[in-house]
């Protein structure tokens, strides 16, 4: 597995193809970084949210094309399902201490919010020994995804895929 991270802008879209909007990081990368964000406090561990079901709303997996021609009734369903979706996807805690760590460990388009990443890197700074963490030497893998985060937070956070 690899990590696949995008910048959103203010409307949680991806952001346009520049060199600055997306940070791919191979699966050892991925893990230690996740690992070394631990270490730092800038995670929390929760619970992966469940995925509402096709099933639970009643909608056929062909009731989602765009091109499906639907009853009212059916398009309400539909669309109960899809904002029920995009819910869990663009959850959050009003009041974060770090970034749930499933946002990161998942590639499914969940939304770090700027609040989350903010509080991330408010506990990586408060820690005793972060300064060394970003010295230019060896593996620069760290120093580029602190560098990542922060254009994260000022942009309108991140998305994992």
């Amino acid at each position: 597995m690899s990590y696949d991270f995008f910048i959103v802008g203010e409307n949680r879209a991806i952001r346009g193809a520049g060199p600055n909007d997306s940070l791919y990081l191979s699966g050892l990368q991925g893990a230690s970084v996740i690992d070394t964000m631990a270490h730092f406090g800038m995670t929390v561990e929760k619970d992966r949210p469940q995925w509402p079901t096709l099933e639970e709303y009643g909608v056929e997996p062909a009731e989602l094309s765009s091109t499906a021609s639907l009853t009212e009734e059916r398009t309400k369903a539909r669309d109960a399902f899809v904002a029920a979706y995009q819910g869990v996807r663009e959850a959050a805690d009003e009041h974060p201490e770090g970034i749930p760590a499933y946002k990161l460990r998942f590639n499914d388009g969940f939304w770090t919010t700027p609040d989350e990443i903010a509080a991330a890197l408010a506990r990586y700074e408060a820690h005793p020994s972060y300064d060394c963490a970003e010295l230019p030497f060896g593996d620069q893998t760290w120093a580029r995804w602190i560098a990542f985060l922060r254009v994260a937070q000022a942009a309108g956070g991140l998305r994992t895929l």
